[in-house]
Parts: C-alpha cells; structure tokens; sequence
C-alpha cells in the first residue's frame, strides 16, 4: 500500500492530535513535525516517536503533504511556501486571518494544481453525516454551539473559532447564497466578539438561527433542522433524534416510538444509528485519499473561503463596522 508522506507544522493543542492520528494510519507516512517552539514540538516527537525537523523548509521538501495547525495569522505564509515545495495543504480552520489571504491561498493552489483542503472537522462527525442523509430542504435550522472558555482559539473571535464550523455545515447542507443578515454579539473575556447570536437568511427561505459562545459554564455542540413533515436534530457528541408525521415525512423504522395526535395523526420518533468513527482521523484519510484520486475536498480551498467570508461579515456587522 502506498503512504502518503506528510508532516505537521503546528504543534500545538490540534498538531498534537494530528501527529497521533497520522503516526498510526496505514496510508500514511509521518515525516515530521515542526514548530517554532522547539519545546512542544520535541514533546510531540517523544510522545509519538516521529521525528522533529527544526527547518519548515526542510520538512515540506520532504513531504508530498503537510497539515497547517499552526496560529491563524500564520497560514497564509506557510501555504504558499507548501504549494512552492509541490506539497498539498490541509489547513487548519478558519482558512486564513483575511479573506484576502484564503483567496490568494485557493488561486495559488488552483495555479500549482494542489489540493487545498480546510479542517473543518465537524463536517466529518459521524452524527452529521447520519443526519445529512435525511436533510431534504429544510426550512428553519437552529443552532447552539457553547464552550467553557480555556483560552485555545483566542487568537481569533467566536465567530471564527466556533461559529465558523456551523456556518460551513450549512452552507454545505443548503448550497445556497445568504441573502439576510442580522448579528449581535459582546466581548467579556478578549478584545474580540467571544458570544455571537446570527440570524441567515438563503436564497431558498430557509433561516438559520445559530449561537456560539466561549464563556459557558458548559459545553454543546447541537444542530436542529425542520423539514417539511420531519425534525431532526444532531447532537454532535454521537446522536441523531428524528420525529416525523407519518405519511408525510420521513419513513420511521418499526422500532420507532409513535404518539397519537388528538386528530389521529401519528408521530414517530426514533434515534438514527451512529456509526463509530473518529472525526479527525476521517477527515485525514479524507484529505489523502483527494490526493490520492485527484477529487476534490469535501470541504475544499473555496468552501473554507466562502465560510471565512460569511463570518467576516457577521463580525463586521457586530463591530458596527
């Protein structure tokens, strides 16, 4: 079997779980890491047995791939010095620190022909991609994504950090352009937003309702989507509750809980099966296998791109900017 050769530049919280991951897939032949703490990335190389390469230049000339999880303001530069040294990129979310340097990001891998793939890890939940299969044009979507505050992600607002995985779940879900735009949102612990409120509207009618925070006292990660006939909603920890009315949503399974409305319809409900599966490993055998086929991404330069944009204007609106 063939085994891609890569490397992680970005040691840190999610490097460190990229190197675990990427030292134990049978597709996949761990390089190196790099970071510029010598520290981290030396504890890393001990934990993981991989080795640590102290020159980024050195690695990506080593490797026919590289993973980004180092600080968002940092991406930009160590993409384009990917793409130079003929690597693939699976980059950390948010794409970049501008959106003018996600769309110098996707021109250059476009021109280098390189995939460049954002890690927009939620996209490879197992929960979504059971509830995704029963998503048929939803009209109202809710969401609620809460965080104890530990201070990772600080580097960039609510908006970027934790709202920024919903806003590519739907745009992946609707492909649709937002036509209506209303946010709110306060800063309490950093210089930046770290509670945001948004209200979407797509060019098809549907309207998201989605909140993030980082200063809870717990934490949620809850999707739920209405459907003509059907809800069904994705608790991202590993669950999928669907409730139909029968005859005109989804087809429930016999084992399906039903309650008897005062007119005599009847409402099923049901909790979907959930496959096991690590979000993070799939996602890496996602991104070696694009390379491996030349397909594109599920969450490609361009979806990262277009998410990054939504929430730059989400943050204007709630700067007043």
């Amino acid at each position: 079997m063939k085994k891609t050769k890569i490397g992680v530049i970005g040691t840190g919280h999610l490097g460190r779980f990229h190197s675990k991951i990427l030292s134990t897939l049978d597709i996949a032949d761990l390089v190196g890491v790099y970071d510029i703490d010598s520290e981290k990335a030396n504890a890393v190389g001990d934990e993981f047995g991989c080795r640590v390469i102290k020159d980024m230049d050195e690695l990506l000339d080593a490797c026919e791939a590289v993973v980004i999880a180092s600080t968002t303001a940092t991406h930009k530069d160590i993409a384009l010095r990917a793409f130079d040294a003929d690597c693939h990129v699976l980059v950390e979310k948010p794409i970049a620190e501008s959106s003018e340097d996600g769309g110098l990001m996707v021109s250059r891998a476009e021109t280098a022909g390189k995939v460049l793939m954002v890690g927009h890890v939620e996209h490879f939940n197992p929960a979504f991609g059971t509830a995704q299969r029963l998503l048929e044009k939803p009209s109202f979507v809710e969401g609620h994504r809460l965080t104890i505050y530990r201070g990772r992600g600080a580097d960039v607002s609510v908006v970027h950090d934790l709202l920024i995985h919903d806003l590519e779940l739907l745009l992946a879900v609707l492909d649709e352009e937002v036509v209506g735009l209303s946010a709110s949102g306060s800063s309490v612990l950093t210089d930046s937003p770290d509670i945001a409120n948004v209200r979407l509207e797509f060019t098809g009618g549907c309207v998201a309702n989605i909140t993030a925070s980082r200063v809870s006292l717990s934490n949620m990660r809850k999707m739920r989507f209405f459907q003509q006939g059907a809800y069904i909603g994705v608790d991202f920890g590993g669950k999928v509750e669907v409730a139909t009315l029968e005859g005109k949503g989804l087809t429930p399974p016999e084992s399906a809980e039903r309650f008897e409305l005062p007119g005599g319809e009847i409402i099923a409900r049901w909790f979907e099966e959930v496959p096991q599966g690590n979000a993070l490993q799939i996602e890496l055998e996602h991104f070696i296998d694009c390379i491996n086929t030349e397909v594109e991404p599920l969450v490609s330069g361009k979806r990262g791109l277009e998410a990054l944009r939504l929430a730059d204007r989400i943050v204007a609106q709630i700067e007043g900017r």
